[in-house]
């Protein structure tokens, strides 16, 4: 049961990484309404970290590795955080534009975010034993 959940979860995790990839589209979109310059920077480091987590959920077989993985997600999930404080804030200086204009990128940031989290400690959690010391 142990070895089904952290495969399930090893594939969510790339399934965001790819699902963020896919959706990049939608995050352009967004973020040319605005003006702010450096949310591109925090958009694209934030997408490559999705993807590198997501392979790197598979490539845990030393503690090393492990605690390397949990930083990297707590990064990426601040990356997605900036991100979208970025655009909250661009938003809310413009009076043209309103959060609905950009909710769906929103809306996929969060659940991102979310699911990062959630595998920052979970899959450290269930592959901690099976992971060599050294």
């Amino acid at each position: 049961m142990k070895e089904w959940i952290l495969k399930t979860l090893r594939g969510i995790a790339l399934a965001n990484g790819f699902g963020q990839l896919a959706m990049s589209q939608v995050h352009i979109l967004a973020i040319t309404k605005v003006f702010e310059k450096s949310i591109g920077f925090y958009l694209f480091f934030y997408i490559i970290f999705c993807l590198l987590t997501g392979f790197n959920a598979f490539l845990l077989e030393k503690r090393t590795g492990i605690i390397f993985f949990v930083a990297i997600n707590w990064l990426t999930a601040v990356a997605g955080y900036v991100y979208l404080h970025l655009l909250r804030t661009d938003i809310a200086n413009q009076e043209t534009l309103t959060l609905v204009d950009v909710q769906l990128s929103w809306s996929l940031v969060i659940v991102s975010i979310v699911i990062l989290l959630i595998n920052s400690l979970a899959i450290p959690f269930l592959s901690w034993g099976q992971a060599k010391s050294s």
